[in-house]
């Protein structure tokens, strides 16, 4: 049977009061958003100096073994008995001071623990909620979700592809459409047209391109005017 010293998992330390709400990320992981959520975790937790235990760079102080009272044999003198005694009370300080820095650092590692499955959409964190330290959650979610260059860069694909207006303005639609473009780019070889004539030029046919897909991609109420732009020479930019 575990004592109430042994560490337990942050499963059952999750139960826990933190004055009724748990401060979660402002951006929710929903198990596709892994690049963006990580940067937005890493200065929430900051701010909530709690970040060191979700990266494992502040680790579990060991558990401390109490020092056994001391037993005193029929002959020991009077000024035995007292030197043992003091020692067996700094010992013992020096134990509750320990003991008292480990339930710490193991109330601490709960409430990361806590604030990173609150900012998980909950179907999510059955993978991670019985593991022991926050660390091993947070290293468990980065081997499972977080993307190589070459997936990363097919999932952008694939949010551009998936991207239509809706009911968002133009100008939300356009930002958005952008946002994907940048990532895109960040992910493609680097052209050089301050340069490259080929790199201008390759520039030149790419930022066309995309101005011919945000058209195609804007509601049927704005046929019209796409119809206008799309007729115009020079391709209106």
């Amino acid at each position: 049977m575990a004592s109430s010293s042994d560490p337990q998992p942050i499963a059952g330390l999750l139960s826990q009061s933190y004055g009724g709400q748990v401060p979660r990320c402002p951006v929710i992981f929903n198990g596709t958003n892994y690049r963006v959520w990580v940067s937005r975790m890493r200065w929430h937790m900051r701010g909530l100096r709690l970040w060191d235990f979700l990266t494992g760079e502040l680790p579990c102080p060991p558990l401390p073994t109490p020092p056994v009272q001391p037993v005193f044999p029929p002959a020991t003198s009077d000024d035995d008995k007292k030197k043992l005694r003091n020692e067996y009370n700094d010992d013992m300080a020096s134990y509750m001071s320990q003991f008292a820095a480990y339930r710490t650092w193991l109330d601490e590692d709960a409430r990361a623990g806590a604030v990173l499955t609150a900012s998980m959409e909950e179907h999510l964190t059955a993978d991670i909620v019985e593991l022991d330290y926050a660390s091993q959650m947070w290293a468990f979610l980065r081997q499972r979700y977080e993307p190589s260059g070459q997936s990363t860069y097919i999932a952008a694909l694939r949010q551009e592809q998936l991207l239509q207006q809706g009911d968002a303005t133009i100008e939300d639609f356009f930002n958005q459409l952008s946002s994907v473009w940048r990532e895109l780019d960040t992910l493609s070889p680097q052209l050089s047209p301050a340069t490259c004539e080929s790199c201008r030029k390759q520039q030149s046919h790419l930022e066309l391109q995309r101005i011919y897909d945000f058209l195609t991609r804007l509601c049927a109420e704005f046929e019209p005017l796409r119809a206008q732009l799309l007729a115009r020479e020079p391709c209106v930019s």
